[in-house]
């Protein structure tokens, strides 16, 4: 005869207890799934103020987003550190995709090397999910600066060792200055901005001489004659300003610099969510709307997989390593 060994009834109630508290406990530990991605508000941390080309960018992008995904997508700008401040703030969200980081190199190349530490790791604390746009950037002078054209600038800051000035609002601005005063051999002198509208804000006032920012904040000044353009960064000329010469026509030659931008989202965001993402800013990037707008303020879209925006991280990564090493910029 087989005995049959039972288990008594309050050790079946506390196992069964047990199982369902474990399984509460799960689901509200584990990010959430695509399912019904996206249910609620997904808001874009812009680490740059208002008005600057990173912002422009972003909301231009958000409404399309919005549109493709029936669901409202927003930007919400912190800005401050080279916009180390919005990279902490978005690397501590929630993994769940409804909070997402536009990011540029200042953040995902350059800080790394300008700074003795972040509180981000850009790698490690990120998940990607698309190269956005490549920005050119363009040198501007106050209307009345002396010099005419690049050539005549540094002639003039030459014969003026350190007195000029010039405004950076993000890592770009920096090392594209500085490329400047170590290829041309000059001597200028540095102010930091929490973002280049400020910047720009005092150059149009008096309040410093040259700025190197990019296109899409300047455009407007440059076509009302308030700011002089003096060269373009990239090595071939672009289409919001196609009467500006390239840096390296101007009067440095071998010139060749430019920022980017890219999305992200804190690590952890599952697989089919960003799939979700990449496919939306994806769309959104290649209407021809949006092939429009970004040539009008002098943006490239540069759009690619997850993938392809973790292998173009590493390889900025060292590519701006180099430029800061030769720039001469020390860390902070």
């Amino acid at each position: 005869m087989r005995i049959e060994r039972v288990m008594p009834r309050w050790r079946t109630r506390r196992f069964f207890t047990a199982m369902v508290m474990l399984t509460v406990a799960a689901a509200f530990t584990r990010p959430a799934l695509s399912d019904d991605f996206p249910s609620r508000i997904i808001k874009l941390i812009v680490p740059f103020p208002a008005g600057s080309a990173t912002d422009v960018e972003a909301r231009f992008l958000a409404e399309k987003v919005g549109v493709m995904l029936n669901q409202k997508t927003m930007v919400e700008n912190k800005p401050g550190a080279n916009g180390n401040l919005g990279a902490f703030e978005a690397s501590r969200a929630a993994p769940d995709g409804y909070t997402l980081y536009f990011a540029t190199n200042s953040t995902h190349s350059a800080n790394i090397h300008l700074y003795n530490k972040l509180p981000f790791d850009p790698v490690a604390d990120f998940v990607p999910i698309a190269r956005l746009t490549r920005n050119p950037l363009v040198m501007v002078v106050a209307k009345d600066f002396p010099a005419q054209d690049l050539a005549a600038f540094i002639a003039y800051a030459k014969a003026h060792p350190g007195k000029l000035s010039y405004g950076t609002g993000n890592a770009g601005s920096m090392a594209a200055a500085q490329l400047v005063k170590s290829m041309a051999g000059i001597d200028a002198v540095k102010v930091s901005y929490q973002g280049t509208p400020a910047a720009i804000t005092d150059l149009l006032g008096g309040r410093i001489e040259f700025v190197i920012t990019d296109a899409a904040v300047t455009r407007e000044f440059i076509e009302q004659g308030s700011l002089r353009a003096l060269g373009v960064t990239t090595s071939s000329r672009i289409a919001s300003l196609p009467n500006v010469p390239t840096m390296s026509e101007a009067g440095i030659a071998g010139y060749d610099f430019a920022a980017w931008s890219g999305l992200f989202a804190p690590k952890g965001t599952p697989d089919a969510v960003v799939q979700i993402l990449n496919k939306a800013f994806t769309a959104a990037m290649t209407t021809p709307e949006a092939k429009s707008f970004f040539a009008g303020i002098g943006l490239e879209p540069n759009i690619s997989t997850p993938e392809g925006l973790a292998a173009h991280v590493k390889s900025q990564t060292e590519l701006w390593g180099n430029i800061i090493k030769e720039s001469g910029l020390e860390k902070i």
